[in-house]
């Protein structure tokens, strides 16, 4: 492989990695949404819910 080659390839897989890390970097919200609509319905995530619920507490 060529020197140019190795270098695009190097600078394209590091264009991935920011651009991966500036869209999930955000570690206070669902990592990542399964497309159920509650957020639509109830106005909150059920991802999220269950993070958050307290010990001894019922998450319904």
């Amino acid at each position: 492989m060529e020197w140019g080659t190795l270098a695009v390839l190097l600078l394209t897989f590091c264009g991935v990695g920011v651009l991966w890390y500036w869209i999930h970097h955000d570690r206070s919200g669902a990592v990542s949404c399964c497309g159920c609509g509650q957020c639509v319905r109830a106005g909150e995530c059920v991802m999220i819910k269950k993070k958050s619920s307290k010990k001894g507490e019922d998450p319904a």
